[in-house]
């Protein structure tokens, strides 16, 4: 006990030196490595990626001795270390990094604020991302590791600003869209938590992280819509008059995810496969938020960032491409032969998507 309350005694006070000289920017100049230096370095990172992390701690230290400016050698080193759960060494030694003007600046906090979440200083994580992002503010991976800290915090509002941040200065971030979705779905925002969860699947559909959002993408398609228990017939549609706005108001996409949802239920799209009714779905759902996009608040991010994608998208006739290269990892036998069979068509969607020109952060 008397060694944890020492431990945490030395991160207050070193927390409490950073917050005093957070807002100074560096004004130490870094040596740079020599030759042989150089080869200790990359020696050092092939020895961590084995996971061999006291022989590469060996190699930056041994750097150090000689070079005590070189900040390679100091970021890699504090990395090595957290790699090892030393999130103390790690942390003083990121502080030390800090210090210096280098390119590794923004690596270096955000090693510091990651090191001070994992030791249980959540808060103080917070004043050194906010710290870098000061000093870096295009720097998009600050943000968004802000929002992972807000979060674990249970600061949604804080976390969803800070991931929108993130989206605004990448949009190609696939782990920022996830984020944001998460927080969205989790805040009960579930229409914008489905656009941010669509925009994740176009950059990374068939990555590992893939099939958990596709489920956020297919618990949102499958809307409120259910057959009567007496009537078979019947279809219902549940509707929540609280439905939160502070996002924007979503009131009439919600509705047209249900009645898409509905229209694919009834006897006339019997014949349907699952994609198929899908791929409809989104038809009929991203026309009713093109319809509705002059009524939505534009100020809100959902309705500024991600519809105008979504509303070019089927003016475009991507839509058909969009939906089975986004549900690809699941495996489906349909869905993979047709995206063998139209590989043009998928082609010329993504090539639109990737030069498809997102709103530039404020």
């Amino acid at each position: 006990m008397l060694l944890k309350v020492l431990l945490l005694s030395v991160v207050v006070a070193f927390g409490a030196g950073f917050a005093n000289a957070q807002s100074d920017p560096p004004n130490l100049n870094p040596t740079p490595s020599t030759g042989q230096q150089g080869l200790m370095i990359e020696e050092g990172i092939a020895q961590h990626d084995r996971g061999n992390y006291d022989a590469a701690i060996k190699l930056y230290e041994a750097v150090l001795a000689k070079n005590p400016n070189n900040v390679e050698a100091l970021y890699e080193l504090s990395s090595s270390l957290s790699q090892k759960n030393d999130f103390h060494s790690s942390l003083e030694t990121a502080y030390k990094g800090a210090k210096y003007k280098s390119d590794l600046l923004g690596a270096f906090y955000l090693q510091i604020g990651n090191n001070l979440d994992l030791l249980g200083e959540p808060e103080k994580s917070v004043e050194a991302y906010k710290a870098g992002i000061k000093l870096l503010p295009g720097m998009y991976m600050l943000p968004f590791n802000l929002a992972v800290t807000y979060r674990g915090m249970g600061q949604l509002d804080d976390a969803r600003d800070a991931a929108k941040r993130a989206i605004a200065l990448n949009p190609d971030h696939a782990g920022s869209h996830a984020l944001l979705s998460a927080l969205w779905k989790e805040g009960g925002y579930r229409v914008p938590a489905l656009l941010a969860a669509c925009r994740f699947l176009v950059l990374e559909g068939r990555s590992e992280r893939a099939p958990a959002v596709l489920q956020t993408v297919m618990e949102s398609m499958a809307g409120t819509a259910t057959t009567g228990a007496e009537k078979p017939n019947q279809i219902n549609i549940l509707i929540n008059p609280s439905a939160k706005k502070d996002e924007g108001d979503f009131g009439a996409t919600e509705m047209a995810l249900s009645l898409s949802k509905a229209v694919s239920m009834t006897e006339k799209n019997k014949g349907k496969t699952p994609i198929q009714l899908l791929v409809a779905q989104f038809e009929s759902f991203f026309a009713v938020m093109s319809e509705q996009s002059d009524k939505g608040d534009r100020g809100k991010f959902a309705w500024k960032y991600y519809v105008p994608y979504f509303n070019e998208m089927k003016q475009k006739n991507f839509v058909e491409s969009f939906v089975y290269y986004i549900t690809q990892s699941d495996g489906n036998e349909e869905t993979l032969k047709w995206l063998a069979a139209n590989k043009a068509r998928v082609g010329d969607f993504l090539a639109w998507s990737r030069l498809y020109a997102w709103p530039r952060a404020d």
